[in-house]
């Protein structure tokens, strides 16, 4: 499923662009990016310094080549005004509880015309309902005793983007098939048939809102 989303958002990549992947973690998404557009840079930036080690392991040569790993933080990028052609972040901007200083700094370092991949967990009401039907206790915003914080995707934010960027955003349900909070993880092992059917049903159809476990957030900075 992310495979096809990163092929959607490099597709317009400009020429010989420069993409920062925030939370890039082991940066595996970016490891077909030398077969797909060698001519793209990426800057995967953490804030464990253990996932860059893990993520230097799983690129290998490529990092220093056209990847480069960055230990810092997403609400203070510590990168010049107008730097990159492509803002992404899978699953990290949901334990960031500032959301909003981390798409400011996100639109700060962007170009003008750059794009901008916001992905987190949905809050799809069909997992919800069978919760309650179990008398689970389904979190949606706040700290996880003795875990981490963690808000799912939700209206609020994107509301937030859109007052940011000063355009509208366009989202989409993701991994509608793949759903960890069932114990249905099977589509997401490598060359999964049933996989490649869940990234074809990705896309923005409001009937997926219900049972995606994954919602994103798509816009472009725009300079008037």
């Amino acid at each position: 499923v992310m495979d096809k989303e990163v092929d959607l958002f490099i597709k317009n990549i400009p020429i010989n662009g420069i993409i920062l992947d925030v939370g890039g973690c082991k940066g595996w998404h970016w490891r077909r990016i030398n077969d797909t557009r060698p001519d793209i840079t990426v800057f995967i930036l953490d804030f464990v310094r253990k996932n860059l080690l893990h993520a230097k392991d799983i690129l290998g040569n490529y990092v220093n080549n056209n990847i480069f790993l960055v230990h810092g933080d997403g609400t203070s990028l510590k990168f010049e005004e107008n730097t990159f052609d492509g803002w992404w972040s899978v699953q990290t901007l949901q334990h960031i509880p500032n959301f909003k200083k981390a798409v400011s700094e996100a639109w700060r370092v962007l170009k003008p015309q750059g794009l901008f991949a916001n992905y987190s967990l949905n809050n799809p009401a069909l997992i919800k309902l069978i919760y309650l039907t179990m008398g689970k206790h389904y979190h949606i915003k706040g700290n996880i005793p003795g875990q981490f914080y963690l808000e799912l995707a939700s209206q609020q934010q994107l509301q937030q983007i859109e007052e940011i960027f000063s355009n509208k955003c366009k989202k989409r349900y993701t991994e509608i098939i793949f759903t960890p909070d069932l114990k249905i993880k099977f589509p997401g092992r490598k060359n999964s048939i049933v996989g490649k059917i869940d990234s074809y049903l990705s896309m923005n159809i409001p009937l997926f809102s219900w049972i995606a476990s994954q919602q994103s957030f798509h816009t472009s900075k725009i300079i008037s």
